[in-house]
């Protein structure tokens, strides 16, 4: 079913999925990084307090993230100023850079430079050795955030997340997006990107607002 005919026969309420991303964080020396990762910087801890204060007015029913660092830690600061639960779920984590976990892309070129040859080539399923490919990650994620958002019909939630799991959540509205294609929307830090879902059927409303 296409979405005029979802509007056309009386969509119930959307379910709202709010994405967020965490960050700035403390990294210094620009190291890919995933779980447990880093902390926010305080440039991050006072973009959250600045969003808390946007999202006073729509308190959302439930805000998840990662287990992760930075973005459990927002997911308490926005939580706590919301008045609002919040669940931490290891499925949402960044993906895993394996052996390269730690080391800018400068080191990761000079030492592994067939690999990154191959990454090029193929965004969405190349791992680094012992790491995951952004396939691996929506095999793990996409079925959670598909029970999220039938958790809440007509409720909004926020989901507290990172790079690679708000492209998935992206394509779960956008199902024409390639995986490979995701960071051609691009994903601030502590803004506010709003997918509407009615039933299974999704819209973009807004990003980075």
């Amino acid at each position: 079913m296409g979405m005029l005919a979802r509007f056309l026969d009386g969509a119930p309420p959307p379910t709202r999925l709010w994405l967020t991303r965490a960050g700035p964080v403390e990294n210094p020396h620009g190291v890919l990084y995933s779980h447990p990762g880093l902390p926010l910087a305080l440039e991050g801890l006072r973009a959250f307090e600045a969003l808390a204060e946007r999202l006073a007015e729509h308190a959302p029913a439930h805000v998840y993230a990662p287990d992760s660092r930075a973005e459990a830690e927002a997911a308490r600061l926005l939580a706590e100023r919301l008045g609002a639960p919040y669940t931490l779920e290891p499925a949402l984590r960044e993906r895993a850079w394996g052996t390269w976990e730690g080391l800018d892309f400068a080191t990761v070129r000079r030492r592994w430079p067939e690999l990154v040859e191959r990454w090029k080539r193929d965004e969405a399923g190349f791992a680094p050795p012992g790491g995951e490919s952004l396939e691996d990650v929506r095999r793990r994620a996409r079925p959670l955030l598909e029970e999220l958002r039938d958790r809440h019909p007509g409720e909004a939630v926020l989901i507290v997340g990172n790079c690679t799991v708000n492209r998935i959540a992206l394509q779960l509205a956008l199902p024409f997006l390639p995986l490979a294609q995701g960071l051609r929307f691009e994903q601030n830090y502590a803004e506010l990107t709003e997918l509407r879902f009615y039933g299974a059927d999704g819209v973009l409303a807004r990003l980075n607002g």
